[in-house]
């Protein structure tokens, strides 16, 4: 919901804040001027009163005063806080924080109570006593798109509403970070519109495209019910102008339109392409360095989002993005407005210390320096103690403002993570004691095995390996095991974010990786006497480079046949690799680092097991296939793939979006299509594969994090639910080749060991931030599954080697989040001011989804009968815990005249819903049944709403076309406009008496029907016409000059109305819209929404907010009529763009200090009163009044006067005539033209056309 509504105001009851301590002490009665540094004295003295505080919030300036675009290069500003907030952490408590500051100590505990954000909460999982009950609630949570309430937490937390504008989501791998992210930007795009995009993305070049078929997507969607399960929900369907008509057909029609269908839907790819050029602008990490060096040199960044995905990859250490980490300081340094949002599940990607890299950035943003100066040493030291107090209070402080936190290991929607001992499979189970140069490692050094969660796969060196490592050994190329050595050289690894390695180590920066390189790969394979490019081409020559096509050279012919005689002697781990694929059940993802000492020689062992590349040909032109080859249950001709760069050489004629089309499409669930998949790193982030049941990782590196990121492109949320439980496993495998003497590490074992050394200090940061993150209260039922909700017995399952284990479900206790919440004292109390439909409408599509399943399982069983459920039995049945005020939010928006489910009639009765059928097929009557008996029609809507007191007992029937024109704004005859014409006090001589009888006496319903007439029925005759055309005229003028109709004039490029003879008017501003009801939020300052403003003439940021609202509010509700189709439609961005260039913003404020003025002002607002005879909401417009007098207030409905009362405000209002005899209604009305007539009365929308 928008708030349309901003009526700077006094406060109501404010109390004054108290002045920071200092050594004089004023006495009762009176306040310290911080300037002065006298006594004032408040009572009598309001000038006093506002002398002290405008110098204290001079003083806090720079801590609360939202930055103001300069416009031109200044200073950087101080970090934004809420215009709700008090200018002083020591005010009184009866200034209570709605949005906390981010210094507040507690932060958390606000944030956690605070109802705009509890409603995010993930809920208690129920008790599972069976695999049925896994199962319910799995299937529930991976059914129909849908997004998690953590993506929606994090677009409340990052939004146009809050102050906050930074943040760091550390969500694991496969748990939606790119849809969070874009709910955020989405969220922030609804509220501005500019001619340049304002939204900035900076990721690898490999992700642009999933990027963008995250935001909208319009392939692999038959329906138009379907195409809207996006992250986006419906926004892009209604940009885009997608009807359903248009979008799906079915049967005869969809083969007799197919070609048709498909060139529209070609015309939407390139509409949608071009709308998404106008929001989102996507960088590389070069490109976006590049950018700000020659666009930003002398420039400020203001007014941006900036997203940056896999932000690990931008740290300072990593020589090839730092230019990047360079510009993105400078960018945020200098800015003014922006947010940073940014996107890791391995934030400390190399080293522990890589998470303040990225804190430094949300700091510097927030223009929180002082944080930074504080820990200089702590930011600038590369070294960094876990262990160390300031550490750890500086990461838990950052973590409660800055950090959203999320495993991504749920077991309902996650594939288990099983180790390759559960298979009987050979794994390291005792570290060697001596390392690389066979000296004694330390004794508090050897426990690092146990100290992994993932076990290590071994494999014995082949005769020629170990040929070729003491040959590199007398080369001199051995790490040592200090200083540049070993632990000292793997710095430079961040290199290969987005790109293949070279296997001479081109593809590393530094020497030292480059010597890593060389010392992994004949840990892979050797080629005789060598390694890496020289050593293939020993083996191999190319008889095509376009795609690469081999042969085997003289003398080495079938030397990678999988078995002990040829790929043993070179490569016991790739051998080792072999027989797991041969008995490997369903899809298998195989990663390297390496091309030629990885994925092609992996892929030739593949072709002589008989696979077959898909999508080209194979890498070798003919190769004998050995006599046992696999064979595998439902598939007859094994198929694999390679993801590597766009180079044609080892890609050929196939592209990564289609294999991924192929590998994850349903009938491919076992691998009959493509089983097993070989990736580099250039596949190693933003990729997804469904159904995974191996994942072999090569070789090592010097950390864990690249391994996770490859492990998550097969285990995410809900890639497994095609899978039977039994089968919704994964079996990791990280190999390693070991010595013949155990005892002494070899260098895979050695890069092992490096890596959990980083490990066991990661995970003390992770355990910190877990505790102490800003949603850690209200995810940790994601985060935390204990053993006690699994009541089921151990299930068997089977690994992907054909192994049958037992397995339970449940984390252990040292794996709950020890979060940081206070839930109790009065400080604490869950907030729910200022709780309202604006705050929950974005859950309105997965409620209504819920209770339309719940709808269409309790109709099913009462087939042709009325079927109905009480509110208490829908809430219950939604499997989670809802907020009565969202249940109710969604139930209005499904009932009649919604259309919410095909066939469905939908009503309110007593205290829950009852559903009707459609007769459809037969008279197209809505029929309602009593006893099993069909009742005949009464007759039609008016008929049927006149008795539904007794609609359940006493059924009745309306006619659906009916319903029909009552929720699409149906094209009104003139009886219907003259019964209009008989409620409203049209005076064709007084343009705002009429205007305020339009407002004040129009309902919902009346407007459609009246707007829907001028813009469909009605022709203006020129003047010609009789009274009837004379007063419709007349009201369109009005309407028109408060800026709710919209003229050709406006949108002069929009031509889908120029019907000949149609009306000039070709839309609206539908200011009864579900987007537009909430016109006096903020007019609430203290009162239950408990929102203080001080010094609101002050505030540009505030009344720049207000603007921005409004601005919000016309754009949503913008309604134009397309004469062609006969139908009405959302404006586009192009047409939104121009009607602002015809429309000026009228600023029309209420006055802060209504005691300075002489007479009243007033408000016309939208509000929705109970029908006393019904019960029912009545949707209309109120008239509220600002008296001339000292004091807060917030506005009080004028029929709430006393007759003396409004006899006195028209007496200062200069009233004339005699006015005895009016109703209190008609007196409103008399006073509130007379406010407009002096520009006193504040109408909506504030956007109105130039009038001369």
């Amino acid at each position: 919901m928008n708030i349309n509504t901003a009526v700077p105001k006094k406060v109501r009851d404010a109390k004054v804040p108290k002045v920071p301590k200092v050594p004089k002490v004023c006495p009762e009665g009176s306040i310290l001027n911080p300037v002065t540094n006298r006594c004032n004295l408040i009572k009598n003295n309001k000038k006093a009163l506002k002398d002290a505080k405008d110098a204290k919030d001079a003083k806090d300036a720079n801590k609360v005063k939202p930055p103001k675009p300069p416009k031109s290069p200044s200073p950087p500003k101080s970090p934004l806080k809420s215009p709700s907030q008090p200018s002083s952490p020591s005010s009184n408590k009866d200034f209570e924080l709605y949005y906390p500051d981010l210094d507040d100590p507690d932060f958390v505990s606000k944030i956690s109570n605070n109802k705009e954000f509890l409603i995010h909460r993930i809920p208690d999982y129920p008790v599972i006593k069976s695999v049925k009950d896994f199962n319910e609630v799995s299937n529930k949570l991976c059914g129909k798109f849908d997004k998690m309430l953590y993506q929606h937490f994090i677009g409340q937390y990052i939004s146009y509403r809050t102050p906050y504008r930074s943040a760091l989501l550390y969500h694991g791998v496969g748990v939606g970070k790119t849809c969070s992210a874009i709910t955020i930007t989405e969220g922030l795009l609804s509220s501005q519109i500019t001619d340049k995009p304002t939204i900035w993305v900076i990721m690898p070049h490999s992700l642009e495209i999933s990027f963008k078929n995250e935001v909208f997507k319009i392939d692999g969607y038959d329906t138009l019910e379907m195409l809207s399960r996006q992250c986006t929900d419906q926004n892009y369907i209604k940009l885009l102008n997608i009807y359903k008509n248009t979008f799906s057909a079915t049967g005869a029609a969809a083969a007799a339109g197919a070609a048709a269908n498909k060139e529209h839907r070609e015309t939407l790819k390139s509409e949608l392409k071009a709308l998404l050029k106008t929001r989102y602008k996507i960088f590389t990490y070069d490109g976006f360095a590049k950018h700000i060096k020659d666009k930003y040199n002398n420039k400020i960044v203001e007014n941006k989002v900036i997203i940056i995905d896999e932000a690990h990859n931008i740290r300072s250490t990593n020589t090839k993005e730092k230019d990047t980490y360079t510009a993105l300081i400078n960018c945020l340094e200098k800015g003014v407005n922006n947010r940073l949002v940014l996107l890791s599940a391995t934030p400390m990607y190399n080293e522990p210390r890589d998470i303040l890299e990225l804190l430094k950035l949300l700091l510097i943003n927030d223009k929180r320096q002082g944080i930074l100066k504080e820990n200089k040493k702590l930011f600038d030291n590369k070294s960094f103690n876990v262990s160390d107090p300031n550490v750890i209070s500086l990461i838990k402080r950052l973590s409660a403002t800055y950090i959203s936190y999320l495993k991504g290991k749920n077991p309902f929607t996650f594939a288990l993570k099983l180790d390759p001992s559960k298979s009987g499979i050979k794994v390291l189970d005792k570290a060697p004691s001596k390392d690389m140069n066979n000296k004694p490692i330390k004794k508090e050094l050897l426990s690092w095995l146990k100290n992994i969660d993932d076990e290590i796969v071994i494999s014995k060196l082949g005769e020629a390996q170990k040929r070729m490592i003491v040959k590199l050994e007398k080369q001199g190329m051995k790490k040592a095991e200090a200083g540049s050595g070993s632990e000292g050289s793997e710095g430079s690894e961040g290199s290969d974010a987005d790109m293949d390695i070279g296997d001479d180590g081109s593809g590393d920066a530094g020497a030292g990786a480059v010597n890593n390189m060389k010392l992994l790969q004949p840990m892979n394979i050797v080629y005789d006497d060598d390694i890496g490019a020289k050593g293939f081409s020993n083996f191999f020559s190319k008889i095509k480079n376009d795609p690469i096509e081999l042969k085997y050279n003289n003398g080495y012919m079938n030397a990678l046949l999988p078995d002990a005689g040829h790929l043993g002697k070179y490569s016991g781990k790739f051998l080792n690799i072999c027989n797991f694929i041969r008995k490997s059940r369903g899809i298998v993802v195989i990663y390297s680092r390496f091309l030629l000492s990885g994925i092609i020689p992996i892929a030739v062992c593949l072709e002589h097991l008989g696979y077959t590349r898909e999508g080209t040909t194979n890498i070798m032109k003919n190769v004998d296939v050995v006599k046992d080859k696999p064979i595998y249950e439902g598939i007859t001709h094994p198929k694999y793939c390679i993801l590597t760069s766009d180079r044609r050489e080892y890609m050929g004629n196939t592209k990564i979006d289609d294999l991924i089309n192929i590998i994850n499409d349903e009938t491919n669930y076992n691998g009959a299509k493509i089983k097993v998949i070989l990736i580099t790193p250039v596949a190693s982030e933003g990729l997804s594969f469904y159904n995974t049941r191996e994942i072999h990782l090569v070789e090592p590196w010097y950390h864990f994090n690249r391994a996770d990121q490859i492990i998550g492109r097969g285990i995410r949320n809900c890639r497994h639910n095609r899978l039977s439980i039994e089968n919704r496993n994964v079996s990791v495998f990280m190999h390693a080749s070991v010595n013949d003497d155990q005892k002494r590490e070899s260098i895979d074992i050695n890069a092992f060991r490096i890596s959990t050394r980083k490990y066991i200090e990661s995970k003390a940061i992770d355990k910190l931030i877990m505790d102490n993150a800003v949603d850690c209260y209200l995810m940790k039922n994601i985060n935390y599954f204990p053993k006690s909700i699994f009541k089921l017995d151990d299930i068997n399952i089977e690994t992907s080697q054909g192994a049958l284990v037992k397995y339970n479900f449940g984390d252990k206790e040292i794996d709950e989040p020890k979060c940081n919440v206070s839930k109790s004292g009065s400080g604490d109390r869950i907030k729910a001011q200022g709780f309202r439909s604006e705050v929950y409408k974005h859950l309105l599509t997965s409620i209504k989804n819920n209770i339309k399943s719940i709808i269409n399982d309790a109709s099913a069983a009462g087939a042709n009968k009325n079927t109905y459920i009480d509110f208490i039995t829908l809430k219950n049945s939604m499997g989670y815990q809802i907020d009565n005020d969202i249940l109710m939010y969604a139930i209005k928006n499904i009932i009649y005249p919604n259309t919410f489910i095909k066939g469905k009639y939908i009503t309110r009765y007593k205290e829950g819903i009852l559903i009707s059928t459609i007769d459809i097929d037969g008279k197209n009557k809505i029929i309602r049944y009593n006893n099993d008996v069909l009742i005949k029609s009464i007759g039609d809507t008016a008929d049927a709403n006149a008795n539904d007191d007794a609609a359940a007992n006493t059924a009745n029937t309306a006619n659906t076309a009916n319903a029909a024109n009552a929720a699409n704004a149906p094209i009104a005859d003139n009886k219907a406009i003259q019964e209009i014409l008989k409620v409203l006090n049209v005076d064709l001589n007084d343009a705002n008496k009429t205007t305020v009888s339009l407002y004040l006496n129009i309902k919902a319903e009346q407007f459609k029907i009246l707007i829907g007439y001028i813009l469909k029925t009605y022709k203006d005759s020129g003047g010609t016409g009789d009274n009837f055309d004379t007063s419709i005229r007349f009201i369109c003028d009005c309407l028109y000059r408060q800026g709710i109709l919209i003229k050709r004039k406006d949108i002069p490029s929009y031509t889908d109305n120029n019907a000949s003879g149609g009306s000039e008017y070709i839309g609206y501003i539908n200011m009864f819209s579900e987007n537009n009801e909430d016109d006096n939020t903020y007019i609430q300052y203290k009162d239950k929404n408990n929102k203080i403003i001080k010094n609101r003439n002050d505030k540009e940021e505030y009344f720049k907010m207000i603007e921005d609202r409004q601005s919000k509010m016309v754009r949503e509700n913008i309604r134009l009529y397309n004469a062609k189709k006969q139908t009405e439609e959302n404006a586009r961005p192009a047409y939104i763009t121009e009607y602002f260039s015809n429309r000026l913003f009228k600023k029309e404020y209420v006055p802060n200090d209504m005691s300075e003025e002489e007479t009243a002002w007033g408000i016309i607002i939208r509000d929705k009163a109970k029908n006393v005879k019904n019960g029912e909401l009545i949707d209309k417009y109120i008239f509220k009044i600002f008296k001339p007098v000292a004091g807060n207030q917030t506005g009080m409905l004028c029929n709430s006067f006393k007759r003396d009362e409004q006899d006195y405000i028209l007496e200062r209002l200069g009233a004339t005539g005699a006015i005895k005899g009016k109703t209190k209604h008609l007196l409103c009305e008399y006073i509130a033209t007379l406010l407009l007539n002096k520009n006193k009365l504040v109408l909506y929308p504030l956007y109105k056309p130039p009038m001369k």
